[in-house]
């Protein structure tokens, strides 16, 4: 077992996010006017009221934050958008305008098919916004607007906190182009206001980290495992899995929770736990109805819900109780957790979460 991991570079970046959230937020949201903060956008020749579609892509961890962004630009900014990973976006004939709009995540902004994605664009005169965390990288050269994630230095190989602020950057991104076509955003600015306070206090309550341990270690035994969520939280599901593939060579699948129902139920049993992002209120009947099917098939469930649900906590295995948090933010303290029991099942089985097995990165400020 690794010994050292009061120092991990994991361990440390998933810890720090609070902090980098609340920087983020307040450099990108001014609350004095309830008004978004994008001089870069203000400042170029992209007119917002004209996007009639936006194409976001990425690979790996940048394309569940493309996933997202998608899905959040589309129920804020009402702008008509699509996911497409950038190796397959390159091969294929995508539909687009004068107007539409290519966003593409990058940590390092060096991804050979991010590059060559963005070099067709560019010969297209499509418009382009770089979400990375390099100014000096080639993605950040071709792209018409640099975006910079703000994590800092992300030694660790599995992205956690640069995964984070890309989602949160994508929700204040969403939320400017809204403010820009004259849609109201007053409401989703006072839900974010004091959000780092409270994952901070989530963070540092021992009863709610030495809970995830546990649960890792019980989660250490299996050899596979599904993680199903709905909505923003199916983009969290398929990052969960993706952490746990990464860090305890664990085999690990994301669904939406409904399609679980649609072929994969028939690998269920005891062997195959399913961890269920259920802190979802609005999902509630559904969510209740798929965790007794999923118990009746015989598969342990472990459930992230909030403090105040009644039904799903007396159903699973293990629980795990979250704060409430409005719709647009409900997604990131499951993210958190999954990435928290990433890493402790990784030290319980033995590995090294810093030095993955077959897996490089590419660092570059």
């Amino acid at each position: 077992m690794n010994k050292d991991n009061k120092s991990s570079s994991m361990k440390k970046d998933i810890f720090d996010q609070p902090k980098l959230i609340e920087k983020l937020i307040n450099n990108r949201i001014d609350f004095s006017r309830y008004s978004m903060n994008f001089p870069e956008i203000k400042n170029s020749s992209l007119n917002v009221s004209s996007i009639d579609r936006v194409i976001l892509t990425g690979m790996g961890t940048s394309y569940n934050a493309a996933l997202y962004g998608a899905n959040i630009m589309e129920k804020i900014s009402k702008i008509p958008s699509k996911t497409q990973n950038a190796s397959e976006l390159y091969h294929n004939d995508y539909f687009y305008t004068k107007n539409t709009l290519l966003i593409t995540i990058s940590q390092s902004g060096e991804s050979s098919d991010v590059i060559e994605i963005m070099k067709s664009a560019k010969s297209k005169n499509i418009f382009q916004i770089v979400i990375s965390e390099s100014k000096s990288s080639e993605a950040a050269k071709i792209s018409d607007i640099f975006l910079p994630i703000t994590s800092g230095i992300e030694n660790s190989i599995a992205a956690t906190k640069t995964y984070s602020l890309s989602l949160l950057l994508l929700l204040q991104l969403s939320l400017y182009f809204a403010e820009m076509r004259k849609i109201s955003i007053s409401k989703y600015l006072e839900d974010i206001k004091d959000f780092p306070c409270l994952l901070s206090r989530y963070l540092n309550e021992t009863k709610n980290i030495n809970n995830i341990n546990k649960i890792a270690r019980y989660l250490s035994k299996y050899n596979n495992i599904f993680c199903l969520g709905r909505g923003s939280l199916f983009t969290v599901a398929l990052e969960g899995a993706l952490k746990i593939k990464e860090t305890t060579y664990i085999h690990a699948e994301g669904y939406n929770t409904e399609e679980l129902r649609h072929g994969p139920f028939a690998l269920l049993g005891k062997n195959i736990p399913v961890i269920i992002c259920a802190n979802d209120n609005l999902q509630k009947g559904k969510n209740v109805s798929i965790v007794n099917d999923i118990i009746s098939c015989g598969s342990p469930v472990i459930a992230l819900v909030t403090d105040r649900e009644k039904y799903i906590s007396k159903l699973a295995n293990e629980v795990i109780f979250l704060p409430e948090l409005p719709e647009i933010l409900h997604h990131f303290l499951p993210l958190i957790v999954f990435q928290l029991l990433s890493y402790n099942t990784s030290i319980a089985i033995g590995n090294n979460p810093d030095k993955l097995r077959n897996l490089s990165k590419i660092i570059k400020i």
